[in-house]
């Protein structure tokens, strides 16, 4: 799975998205994924930017965005 296809997932499963936000290589080993510690981070990133403190989801446009810059 590309890292496109992992912030998909984000984007559309919630119990996903919080479990990258808690324990990021456990959600990505119970889906049997592998992403570079590169592209860990850059998730990392993302998901702490999202932390508004009203429990909004990752907004898919803010990960886009970043992965834009980043790529």
């Amino acid at each position: 799975m590309t890292l496109a296809q992992v912030v998909y997932q984000i984007s559309v499963d919630a119990d996903f998205a919080a479990q990258m936000r808690t324990e990021p290589e456990r959600a990505l080993a119970e889906r049997g994924l592998k992403l570079s510690k590169e592209e860990q981070a850059f998730l990392s990133r993302g998901l702490k930017r999202e932390a508004r403190g009203d429990g909004s989801k990752v907004s898919m446009s803010d990960i886009a965005a970043l992965y834009a810059r980043w790529g």
